[in-house]
């Protein structure tokens, strides 16, 4: 028998969530895999790809285990139940006879079906000595600051990953889509570890994992065994498979060299691009006209009308250029850089845009342009 407060075991099934099978070729992978240990309470849920693991350690005003065990619970009816509790309530989770477990709490007392947790498929085992570890509050926004450039396609399966490798002490992530590429590294401090080559991490996996990691000082410990990549902070562990296959590589993405080169205001940048968008929502292709003394972004919409906004240049070297691009993929790529000034490399109208937060070194992005019947 098990009693915890209800605020706990909800953080836990929130944490575990993503990693759920509605739809699952074996019925045991729909529900939560709940085992009660000597210190823990342990809650895994795991589908063909993906195993999430979140322990709830013993506290006299948290967490009692009377007896050990473990059961498989029924994912969606556990977690409506437990949500359906007041925030400061005791729940206790008792096995009861013919593989039924007993929740009751805030007077009410639910029966439920569980299953056999011997069926139950286990986290591998993956040597902590083969990875290395991040803290995880950089670790966070490395991964925001890539994942919206991924592709959300499944016919372009390599593409739906990141490409993840650690070398001379920097981690390195890269995302791409084809249209947008996303490169984001990180100063693993005293930890020289590498991964070569670099591996592919499904994008979502790894979004729905940096989103549960705290904003309190830790460290996540990354670790790649042969398929699988595992990613464990505190209380909180992921395991994933990996993508197989090659990543396109970054160098030959990167034109060189640039024949207009500018600095501008990221935030007043990003809100001319927002503005603009709201006119080309449905096709939003919007216009960059440069010049050295300002831009000025327009777009025009058949039936609704068109805009333009100007924007002073703080620095400029090079020729006057005209581009055209996709407005919602570059306020995406503004919204991820965190400076105060942003850095823009051009080669021609039909070739990619390089941008650059002006703060670091350690990101780049790039858009590739749209052609228009405005262009030759």
């Amino acid at each position: 028998m098990v009693e915890t407060r209800q605020q706990s075991l909800h953080i836990g099934l929130q944490h575990i969530a993503a990693a759920i099978s509605v739809k699952a070729v074996s019925p045991i992978l729909t529900g939560v895999k709940v085992h009660a240990g000597s210190g823990a309470l342990t809650l895994t849920a795991s589908n063909a790809s993906l195993s999430l693991q979140y322990v709830v350690p013993c506290h006299p005003d948290h967490l009692r285990i009377h007896q050990e065990g473990s059961t498989v619970i029924p994912a969606r009816f556990f977690i409506d139940i437990i949500r359906s509790f007041s925030t400061d309530s005791i729940v206790t989770l008792k096995q009861i006879e013919n593989q039924f477990i007993r929740i009751e709490s805030d007077n009410s007392v639910y029966r439920l079906a569980a299953m056999d947790a011997s069926q139950f498929p286990d986290m591998h085992h993956v040597a902590s000595s083969a990875g290395f570890s991040i803290e995880s509050v950089d670790f966070k926004k490395m991964v925001k600051q890539v994942t919206f450039a991924a592709s959300t396609n499944d016919s372009k399966l390599i593409l739906t990953g990141i490409s993840c490798q650690a070398d001379l002490g920097k981690l390195k992530l890269v995302a791409t889509d084809g249209i947008r590429l996303a490169v984001r590294a990180a100063d693993l401090g005293s930890d020289r570890s590498s991964l070569a080559p670099a591996v592919i991490v499904p994008a979502k996996h790894l979004s729905d994992y940096s989103k549960m990691l705290s904003d309190r000082s830790s460290a996540t410990q990354i670790t790649v065994a042969d398929h699988i990549i595992c990613f464990s902070s505190q209380n909180f562990t992921m395991q994933s498979l990996l993508i197989q296959g090659s990543f396109p590589s970054i160098e030959r993405l990167v034109p060189k060299p640039c024949s207009t080169e500018l600095t501008l205001d990221a935030a007043a940048f990003l809100h001319a691009v927002q503005r603009v968008t709201l006119i080309a929502q449905h096709t939003p292709v919007i216009g960059l006209q440069i010049s050295s003394a300002e831009i000025e972004l327009f777009a025009n919409a058949a039936e609704v009308g068109d805009v333009s906004a100007k924007l002073e240049v703080q620095a400029f070297s090079g020729e006057p250029l005209t581009v055209f691009f996709n407005g919602k993929f570059m306020r995406d790529i503004l919204q991820a850089i965190d400076s105060e000034q942003v850095y823009l490399q051009l080669t021609g109208k039909h070739k990619p845009i390089i941008i650059k937060p002006t703060n670091s070194q350690d990101a780049l992005y790039i858009i590739t342009p749209v052609r228009t019947a405005h262009q030759p």
